[in-house]
């Protein structure tokens, strides 16, 4: 059984959880604030670079800030071979223009549409030559609307045939591609 308490005994236990509590609490602001303020100091100096440099971190993607524009990529340009050869590409060649992209690379698409989709006047996905996936076949011929064929590949590479750019390698690849054609060093 237990022992009955007395009204003071009563409002002596509640205070002192009350004040317990209040301290818990307190700690906890205080110590988050304090670890707050420290990660704000201790970040890495590679990023306080690439602020410097227009680019910024959003925790999945950097973001390239050129006036209002925002363009967001997976890779930043001392992460790729930015020295890669073969492309003669420029936006002017994309822009209001429907563009055609065939893609091996998960995401490959998703990079072309995010930074090509605001100056070109559609991208769709088709398939280079004859595929089993549910989409339009195209070849590349001249005078035609560009096409962007992305494969997955060992050696990083660009090969222009026509009106259709070949991009050998991997994402790194394709942000190599969307950085020279925007003219971001």
């Amino acid at each position: 059984m237990r022992r009955i308490l007395s009204i003071g005994e009563i409002a002596e236990k509640e205070q002192r959880r009350k004040r317990i509590g209040g301290i818990v609490i307190i700690a906890l602001l205080v110590l988050s604030t304090l670890g707050f303020a420290l990660s704000s100091f201790g970040g890495d100096n590679n990023t306080q670079d690439n602020l410097k440099e227009g680019f910024s971190y959003n925790g999945q993607n950097w973001v390239y800030t050129s006036g209002s524009q925002k363009y967001y990529f997976i890779n930043h340009p001392d992460e790729i071979n930015t020295s890669l050869e073969g492309l003669t590409k420029t936006l002017a060649d994309f822009a209001g223009k429907q563009i055609y992209v065939d893609s091996e690379l998960v995401g490959g698409l998703q990079e072309i549409y995010n930074t090509l989709g605001i100056y070109a006047g559609k991208v769709n996905e088709v398939c280079y030559g004859s595929c089993e996936r549910d989409l339009p076949e195209r070849e590349c011929l001249p005078d035609t609307e560009p096409m962007i064929i992305i494969r997955e590949n060992e050696t990083e590479g660009f090969v222009e045939k026509d009106n259709c750019l070949f991009i050998k390698g991997n994402l790194k690849t394709v942000d190599a591609f969307l950085y020279g054609v925007l003219g971001i060093k």
